[in-house]
């Protein structure tokens, strides 16, 4: 016995499609077929149906659907099942007790920790079907704590902020810097470094954190959410957050990821869609300048990591490697992708920015949960964000929030191979963003 369902999804991608997808599914396989119709779409609809004893002749359309079978009435067809399970992780140098939740859905599975929202792991197929984990993870809760923003949610401020602070409506705001006046990732006890309220959620985990007035030396009373969800072959990232007053925020995910069982990513490709870059001073805050992407750092083609590590590029060399600032084309942010494996990631996001950071610091002193060393190189991380230092630079996109305006931020890590690669038709629509 066979079963077909229909669904049509509403996807954003220079307008809206309505895409019909067939699924049959037999005792043991499932084969999918996904064919476009480019036509307005307003909303969602499903149409489930069942066809046994004989051959089935289905009329589909995103308005209604017919089937014809013999011996036999319609019945839904569920899609696979997604679980939320959770286990406890180890226990905080505080005494409190931090869970790991395990997200399943179809091919992907995604561990999140309810401290510093750390992605421990995403598994995933490689192009052959082996199972594999394609983020740097560490090999234990007290690894996480001395090693901070590690594969985590960074907050208040992603990024650097220099000066020692920020003006924001006439008031002077001075944040937990070091000597040289620089905060980075929002200070010393950062949001990588708390523990979230979870709550499980439709096929996900949602976080939770307030953050009091004063805080690093920010203002504000700050309630934020960071909702996981994981669906088909993504791990969608929403951010919200409310203010009692003015503020700047500027969130991001900070996790490393490596798509094969290399040591270092140096095989993989890269593709930054971005015309532009930020220059930095020595201390690697923006100057304020917005200079056009050339040399190494040039990815709008693609470049393999290992040549843009090699080729001797000024930007390059000064930051021991990629940590740089790029100012996106659109929602369309970076592909990334390993020939060994055949695995590949497109990254979407509301934020104008992305920072590409590879690991340049790591030297072996880490270990991930299966023993092995983290060296340089070990993994890329693609930090959806706005510019760093924007509370000091007027020309940047504001971070401000206020209490009658808040954030509202989408990021989507789409996974898939190059046999089945993912679609680059963008999941994010206006809704999703600020």
């Amino acid at each position: 016995m066979k079963y077909l369902f229909m669904a049509c999804e509403r996807k954003r991608f220079a307008g809206f499609f309505r895409r019909p997808v067939l699924v049959f599914r037999g005792m043991n396989s499932t084969m999918e077929r996904a064919v476009n119709h480019p036509q307005a779409a307003s909303r969602r609809l499903t149409a489930p149906w069942l066809a046994h004893a004989g051959a089935a002749f289905v009329l589909m359309s995103c308005a209604s659907a017919h089937a014809s079978g013999t011996g036999s009435a319609p019945v839904n067809a569920a899609p696979p099942a997604c679980t939320v399970d959770s286990r406890p992780f180890g226990t905080l140098s505080s005494g409190e007790q931090v869970l790991a939740y395990t997200i399943r859905n179809g091919s992907i599975e995604a561990t999140l920790l309810d401290y510093g929202g750390i992605l421990h792991a995403i598994r995933l197929p490689d192009r052959a079907g082996r199972i594999g984990n394609v983020v740097r993870n560490l090999d234990g809760l007290a690894a996480y704590e001395r090693r901070s923003n590690f594969s985590s949610i960074v907050g208040r401020f992603a990024g650097r902020i220099g000066g020692g602070g920020f003006t924001l409506d006439g008031v002077r705001h001075d944040l937990a810097a070091r000597p040289d006046g620089v905060a980075i990732h929002g200070g010393p006890k950062g949001f990588g470094s708390r523990l979230w309220a979870a709550t499980v959620g439709e096929c996900g985990v949602d976080l939770s954190l307030r953050s009091p007035h004063g805080e690093n030396g920010f203002p504000g009373n700050l309630a934020v959410k960071a909702a996981f969800r994981v669906a088909g072959r993504e791990l969608r990232i929403r951010y919200t957050a409310s203010t009692d007053r003015a503020t700047v925020l500027n969130l991001t995910h900070h996790a490393f990821f490596n798509l094969s069982d290399a040591p270092d990513v140096y095989g993989h490709r890269l593709q930054v869609n971005a015309d532009h870059w930020l220059p930095t001073d020595g201390r690697r805050v923006p100057t304020g300048q917005v200079a056009p992407v050339a040399g190494a750092l040039d990815l709008r083609a693609g470049r393999q990591l290992g040549a843009v590590a090699m080729a001797g590029d000024a930007a390059v060399k000064s930051n021991n490697g990629l940590d740089h600032s790029f100012v996106l084309n659109g929602t369309h942010a970076a592909s990334l992708s390993d020939p060994v494996s055949g695995r590949m990631l497109e990254v979407f996001t509301c934020e104008p920015g992305l920072v590409v950071f590879s690991g340049n610091g790591f030297d072996g002193s880490l270990r991930d949960a299966e023993g092995r060393p983290v060296l340089k190189g070990g993994g890329v991380a693609l930090e959806t964000q706005h510019f760093p230092d924007s509370p000091n630079i007027p020309a940047f996109p504001s971070t401000v929030i206020r209490p009658d305006a808040g954030l509202n931020s989408t990021t989507v890590f789409r996974f898939g191979t190059d046999a089945h690669p993912p679609d680059r038709d963008a999941p994010i629509s206006p809704a999703d963003c600020r």
